[in-house]
C-alpha cells in the first residue's frame, strides 16, 4: 500500500514511544534521498531512516547496513552542524496529512539553547526533507523548489516554511450518518464505490478504500444501490471502526514473497494473498523494503550479465 497518512499515523505513534527524549549521536546520508539519524536515550533509540525517494518515501527504524559516501553531501554536513546532540521533543503530524514535523532541542555555536525542525513530506515525486529553525525559517532542504518549478509554493533557504496545499477532500474520521448521507449524494451509478471513497476522503490509500467497500458490500463488484439511511449508517460505522481498530503491522505475501503491507486486517484478496504479523512497524518496513532493494540489486546485476552474454553470443554467431 502507499505510505498514506493513515499508515503514517500508526508509524508515528510507534516512533514517539521509542524516540521521544533521545539525542542524535550521528547523522549519515548514504544516498542522495536518504538520511539515517543514530539516536539513543532512555526511551530506547535506534537508527532512524528517513527517505524522500520518489518511489518509496518513508520513515522507520532500521537495522539494514548502509554504505556512506567518502565525502558527505552538503545537506548531511548541515544537519550534523545543527542536529548532532539535539534531543527529540515531539513529532507532529497534521490531521491525516503525509507530513511529519520533528522538533529538536539543540544548542547553537554560542552554546545557547535553540530549536530546530526536521520535516519529512511524503508526496511521491515531490517528497522532501526540510530543516528549519525555531521560527520556521528554512535553513536548507533536500530538494529546492524555486518560482519556476512551482508558482504556488517555493521551498528555499531563507524563506519561511509553509505546509503543502491541502487537498479538497473530506476528513475521513469524525463523520456522522447525516454527514455521510449528504456526501453519498455525490456517488453516481457506474462509479466504483472504492473509487468514490478515494476521491471523497483524504489520507487513505486505494487498499483501505477497497477494504471498506468489501466490509460494507461483501465484494468489490457489488451492484450499485442508491444512497439511503442504512448505507450511510454502515459507512459511518465502517469509518469509525477504521479509526478505533488497533493498528497491527502486517506483511502481505504473494507466492510466499513480500508483496505489500498494511496496518488493518485484509480480506479483499481471499486466499490468494497470505499475511504475516510483524512485531513492529519498523520491522515490517525494514523487511519489506530490504527484500525489495535486494531484488532490485539482483535484477540490475542479472541485466548486466544478460547483456554481456547476449553480446558474446552475437559476436560468436557472426564469427561462425
Amino acid at each position: 500500500m502507499p505510505f498514506d497518512a493513515f499508515f503514517l499515523t500508526a508509524v508515528r505513534r510507534e516512533l514517539e514511544g521509542s524516540l521521544t527524549g533521545c539525542r542524535i549521536d550521528k547523522v549519515q546520508q548514504p544516498q542522495r534521498d536518504t538520511l539515517i539519524l543514530s539516536m539513543r536515550g532512555a526511551a530506547g533509540g535506534g537508527r532512524l531512516l528517513l527517505t524522500a525517494a520518489p518511489n518509496h518515501p518513508r520513515i522507520h527504524l532500521t537495522n539494514e547496513p548502509a554504505e556512506n559516501p567518502a565525502q558527505p553531501p552538503m545537506f548531511c554536513m548541515l544537519l550534523r552542524k545543527h542536529l548532532t546532540g539535539g534531543r527529540l521533543v515531539s513529532m507532529q503530524q497534521p490531521e491525516m496529512e503525509r507530513l511529519l514535523d520533528m522538533t529538536f532541542d539543540c544548542t547553537d555555536e554560542m552554546g545557547s539553547p535553540t530549536q530546530k525542525h526536521l520535516i519529512l513530506e511524503i508526496m511521491g515525486r515531490n517528497s522532501n526533507l526540510i530543516l528549519t529553525d525555531g521560527e520556521g525559517r528554512i535553513l536548507d532542504c533536500l530538494r529546492r523548489v524555486d518560482f519556476e518549478m512551482s508558482v504556488e509554493r517555493q521551498v528555499l533557504p531563507g524563506l519561511y516554511y509553509h505546509q503543502p496545499p491541502r487537498q479538497d477532500k473530506q476528513e475521513i474520521f469524525g463523520q456522522t450518518p447525516e454527514s455521510v448521507f449528504a456526501l453519498l449524494q455525490g456517488w453516481h451509478e457506474g462509479q466504483p464505490f472504492d473509487k468514490w471513497l478515494l476521491d471523497t476522503f483524504g489520507g487513505i490509500s486505494p487498499l483501505v478504500c477497497r477494504e471498506v467497500t468489501v466490509q460494507i458490500f461483501g465484494a468489490l463488484d457489488a451492484p450499485y444501490r442508491p444512497a439511503d439511511g442504512p448505507l450511510a449508517g454502515a459507512l459511518a460505522d465502517a469509518l469509525d471502526a477504521l479509526e478505533r481498530r488497533a493498528k497491527i503491522p502486517q506483511l502481505l505475501l504473494r507466492e510466499g514473497k513480500p508483496w505489500d503491507f498494511t496496518c488493518i486486517p485484509v480480506t479483499q484478496y481471499g486466499e490468494t494473498v497470505g499475511c504475516e504479523t510483524e512485531e513492529t512497524f519498523s520491522c515490517l518496513l525494514d523487511r519489506f523494503y530490504g527484500t525489495r532493494d535486494q531484488q532490485e540489486r539482483i535484477a540490475q546485476k542479472t541485466q548486466a550479465l544478460r547483456k554481456n552474454l547476449t553480446n558474446l553470443r552475437n559476436r560468436t554467431a557472426r564469427k561462425l
